[in-house]
């Protein structure tokens, strides 16, 4: 029989090893669901034309990380978006009843989900400055 002293030394040797074992730092995953790495954002901050049937829009990013805040820009007149990047799409943040996300693929950043008067703009694209304008 062991001592009450050995007893808790023995107790307190296995619990530490629990506690210092590299598998009780890994985080439990629920069962019937796997963890997804996160993803870090693309980089879309600068200045993206408009190509196709929005080839008279210029689209002005700047990027924080995670955050977006663009100027879209049609002869003059401007409209201030905010949104976030999730991996490499935008999600322009709704206005009113228009939602509107983009994908960045390389020198194309493309309209992949839209609602309200912004679901006609579906499909298209911009694409990267050259130069640092676009000639409309």
């Amino acid at each position: 029989m062991l001592s009450p002293v050995r007893s808790l030394a023995a107790a307190a040797a296995l619990l530490g090893g629990a506690v210092l074992s590299p598998a009780a730092f890994a985080s439990p995953v629920p069962q019937g669901t796997e963890a997804v790495p996160a993803r870090a954002p693309v980089m879309v901050a600068g200045l993206w034309c408009g190509a196709g049937l929005l080839h008279s829009y210029a689209l002005e990013i700047a990027q924080e990380y995670q955050r977006v805040e663009a100027r879209l820009t049609k002869r003059g007149r401007v409209h201030v978006l905010t949104g976030h990047m999730e991996g490499p799409l935008l999600r322009a943040d709704p206005q009113r009843d228009h939602t509107m996300d983009l994908l960045a693929q390389g020198n194309e950043l493309r309209i992949v989900a839209a609602s309200g008067l912004l679901a006609l703009a579906k499909g298209q694209f911009f694409t990267r400055a050259v130069g640092g304008s676009c000639t409309h």
